[in-house]
This record gives C-alpha cells, sequence and structure tokens, in this order.
C-alpha cells in the first residue's frame, strides 16, 4: 500500500461510527466498517486524498489495517458536526 497522506483524529461519533482526520488540507471524513479500535490522536495513513468509498487506512499509534468508507476530503472546521451527522 502506497502512503501518500496522513493526519491525525481529531473527532469521533461514536454512535454513527463517524470519524475526523485533520490533515494540512483540512479533514477527512471517514465511516468505521467495523468496531475498529480508534481514539482522538491517533495517526493515520491512507493511500490519496481522493478516493471515496471502500478503502484501507492504517492506524499507525495501533500498527493496524482499518476497512473504512471514506465520506469526504478537505472538509473546514466549520462544517464538521454537519459531516460527523451530530446533532
Amino acid at each position: 500500500m502506497d502512503i501518500s497522506m496522513q493526519g491525525t483524529v481529531f473527532a469521533i461519533n461514536r454512535q454513527r461510527g463517524m470519524v475526523a482526520i485533520d490533515t494540512e488540507y483540512g479533514f477527512t471524513i471517514i465511516e468505521l466498517m467495523s468496531d475498529d479500535n480508534i481514539e482522538v490522536g491517533d495517526e493515520m495513513a491512507w493511500a490519496d486524498d481522493t478516493a471515496m468509498g471502500s478503502e484501507t487506512y492504517v492506524n499507525r499509534s495501533k500498527g493496524e489495517r482499518m476497512d473504512v468508507y471514506v465520506q469526504n476530503h478537505h472538509v473546514p472546521k466549520h462544517q464538521l458536526r454537519q459531516q460527523l451527522l451530530m446533532r
């Protein structure tokens, strides 16, 4: 797996399985496909910042790969609540 993107988990909506990852280009929003062991502050890595849908991300903090569903890239901070499906 080529790794060209990386970021830090910034926020998690556990009820919806939604995660915001802070990158140098804004936030990447992913949906967890299983009950993955992920926490705010974890360092994540993935192939590119344009792929959407089913992808494999690496949690470098835990040394684990995880299957996720990529919802969005380059999200500004003021849109996080909406993107994470938080009320």
